[in-house]
């Protein structure tokens, strides 16, 4: 029997936890596993398992779907390892940023990380006299706020960009839009995923210096900034917040649009029972308009 977690976690639940464990290189997760340190992390829990080499993200969710529908007391260990002082080698940094990254994780089941010591322990939130999340910024808009933002004017021209790039670009924002007219979301979400990652390339390509010295931008195992054509979209994405192109909020929701666009591969959409439908179709177009929108400001910031 499990220590604690005593029903199934939601699938929402499970995913942020696969992000979590799979980690990214930029500061919303302390640490990123390569395959390799995957297999050595479930391991360390006392689960034998060996990464297989397919997509990191993808092999980790099935892991914890079988540990949430066979053996709870596993997805607990997980849990707890992941907010364990000796996962961090003793980095206090990386120990309070990795509690608060599970503590928003958790909020989805009502639940929350305490320590007794060194010693993390999971409690209910109603058992808890303390916040379960700190520092929370307020400013980001709610998902009806950001859908009712008017992006009408946006024209990518603005941005200066090589034009054959550019007449591409406008017909693949043009086929988004009519692939929601013609009920066809899923093709959308492509679509404007595929879009969206054009238009952080071709701003990087205009932009070198200021995308290759962001300490966001990712790096090979000997340290070197890595070329542009092997960048991926969370790359681009999290690259373009800090270096000013793209604010928090389009920063969120981009990530959103991120995670959907990787369904275009048709067994880790089965995998994952992911449906879209019209509504999660806008507010993928809705990312990329209002990405077009802060690349354009920015863009016109520097030409000044």
């Amino acid at each position: 029997m499990a220590r604690f977690i005593k029903q199934k976690f939601d699938n929402a639940t499970l995913d942020s936890l696969a992000d979590f464990i799979c980690g990214d290189e930029t500061t919303k997760y302390p640490q990123y596993r390569s395959s390799s340190y995957l297999t050595r992390f479930f391991n360390n829990v006392g689960i034998n398992a060996s990464h297989d080499g397919s997509t990191r993200k993808w092999w980790v969710l099935e892991m914890l779907k079988q540990m949430n529908d066979r053996n709870l007391d596993d997805l607990e260990k997980v849990v707890l390892r992941l907010v364990d002082i000796r996962e961090y080698k003793a980095d206090m940094t990386k120990l309070e940023m990795a509690t608060k990254s599970m503590n928003n994780i958790l909020f989805m089941e009502n639940m929350k990380i305490e320590f007794s010591g060194k010693d993390p322990f999971i409690v209910f939130v109603k058992e808890s006299k303390k916040p379960i999340i700190d520092n929370v910024n307020n400013t980001l808009p709610t998902e009806e706020e950001f859908l009712k933002k008017d992006f009408e004017s946006n024209d990518i021209a603005k941005l200066g960009l090589d034009s054959v790039i550019e007449l591409v670009l406008k017909e693949r924002i043009k086929e988004s839009r009519q692939c929601i007219a013609h009920k066809a979301p899923l093709a959308s979400i492509f679509m404007a995923g595929s879009t969206l990652e054009g238009l952080l390339l071709g701003i990087a390509s205009k932009y070198p210096k200021e995308f290759n010295q962001a300490n966001s931008s990712p790096k090979d195992k000997i340290g070197k900034i890595k070329a542009f054509q092997d960048w991926t979209l969370e790359n681009f994405i999290n690259t373009a917040n800090e270096t000013g192109f793209l604010g928090l909020d389009v920063k969120k929701f981009s990530h959103a649009l991120r995670d959907f666009r990787n369904y275009v591969h048709p067994f880790e959409q089965a995998v994952s029972g992911f449906a879209p439908d019209e509504h999660t179709a806008k507010i993928c177009l809705q990312v990329l308009n209002s990405a077009i929108s802060d690349l354009i400001k920015a863009v016109q910031s520097r030409n000044i």
